[in-house]
C-alpha cells in the first residue's frame, strides 16, 4: 500500500479522467482511425490500378508509407498538446494553487507529460489492426513491426519533454507552441542539413589532399541516424544510414551497434534532460549548487 501511494500521481489520474470522459475522445479516435485507413485502402487501389489482385511484394512500401503518415501525425499533434500543460496553468492562474499541494514539482511535471501523451499513444496503439491488415500480406519481419511501435513512443516521448520544458520556460501557450514546432521541425530539417554539409565538405578535403583511400568518416551517418524520419527508413533498410555496423574502421569500434539503438538513445537523452530541466525551473524554491552557497556564505 505504502509503494502504490508513493507511486500514485493525482494530476496524472486527474487528467485522464479530464481527457477520457469527454464526448471528443472518441470521435477524434475513430477520425483518426478512418484517415489512416482510407489512406492505406487508397493505396491499395492505386497500386492496384482498380483491380482486385494486390501483389504482396508491395507490403513493405505500404508498411514504409502507412509509418511515415503516422510519423507526420506524431510530430504535428505532439507538440501542440504539450506545449500548453505549464503555461495554460499559469494563464489560468492554477499554477501557484497547485504548487502549494502536497503534490511535488516531480510529480507535477510528470504527471502533465505523461498525461498530454497518453491520449496520443492510445491512438498510435489504436493503429495496431491496420498494421496487422498489411503484416497479413508479408514482406515485413515482427522485429520491424515492433521496432516502429518503439520509434513511435520514443519519438513522443522526446518531443513531448521538449514541449513541456518549453511550457514551463516560457508564459504564454501561444509563443510555447510556435517555438516548439520550430525546435521539432528545425530539428529534423536542420540534423538532415547539416549531415550533407558536413558530408560535402569531407569530400571536398578528401579531394584537395588526395585521401581518397582513407575510411569516409561517420559523422553524416551518426547526424542521420538521429533524424526521425531516415530513422525510420532505416528500420526498413532504407534511406541514407549506412549500416554502420558494417564498417571496419577501428576508430568507431564502440559504435558497432544497430543505428536504431542511436535514435533510442539520443532521444532518451533529450527526455531525460528536458524533464530534469522542467522540474528545476518549476520549483519556486530552486536548489542551488553547493559552490554557489559556500561562495555566498563567504
Amino acid at each position: 500500500m505504502n509503494a502504490w501511494k508513493r507511486l500514485r500521481n493525482p494530476v496524472l489520474f486527474n487528467e485522464w479522467k479530464m481527457r477520457m470522459r469527454t464526448n471528443r475522445s472518441p470521435w477524434i479516435i475513430f477520425l483518426y482511425l478512418l484517415t489512416l485507413g482510407g489512406m492505406t485502402l487508397l493505396y491499395i487501389f492505386l497500386q492496384t490500378n482498380g483491380g482486385s489482385y494486390y501483389n504482396p511484394n508491395q507490403t513493405r512500401e505500404l508498411l514504409m508509407m502507412l509509418s511515415i503518415l503516422q510519423l507526420g501525425m506524431i510530430g504535428f499533434v505532439v507538440p501542440g498538446l504539450t506545449a500548453g500543460v505549464i503555461s495554460g496553468e499559469r494563464e489560468r492562474q492554477t499554477l501557484s494553487i497547485l504548487l502549494t499541494t502536497n503534490v511535488s514539482a516531480t510529480r507535477l511535471i510528470l504527471g502533465k507529460w505523461l498525461a498530454s501523451l497518453s491520449f496520443m499513444t492510445f491512438l498510435v496503439f489504436a493503429t495496431i489492426p491496420l498494421y496487422a491488415i498489411v503484416f497479413l500480406y508479408g514482406g515485413i519481419s515482427p522485429v520491424q513491426l515492433i521496432k516502429v511501435f518503439s520509434f513511435y513512443v520514443i519519438t513522443m516521448f522526446a518531443i513531448g519533454s521538449i514541449g513541456v520544458l518549453l511550457s514551463t520556460l516560457i508564459k504564454r501557450t501561444g509563443i510555447a507552441t510556435v517555438v516548439s514546432y520550430a525546435l521539432v521541425f528545425g530539428f529534423a530539417i536542420g540534423s538532415s542539413v547539416l549531415a550533407e554539409i558536413i558530408r560535402e565538405l569531407i569530400r571536398f578535403q578528401r579531394r584537395v589532399n588526395y585521401a581518397t583511400s582513407t575510411p569516409f568518416p561517420l559523422w553524416p551517418d551518426l547526424l542521420h541516424s538521429i533524424n526521425p524520419l531516415f530513422a525510420m527508413l532505416n528500420i526498413f533498410d532504407e534511406g541514407p544510414v549506412r549500416d554502420l555496423r558494417r564498417m571496419n574502421n577501428t576508430q568507431f569500434t564502440l559504435l558497432n551497434i544497430d543505428p536504431f539503438w542511436y535514435y533510442c538513445f539520443f532521444l532518451g537523452l533529450v527526455t531525460v534532460v528536458c524533464l530534469l530541466l522542467s522540474i528545476y525551473f518549476i520549483q519556486p524554491v530552486r536548489p542551488r549548487f553547493r559552490k554557489a552557497d559556500r561562495a555566498a556564505e563567504q
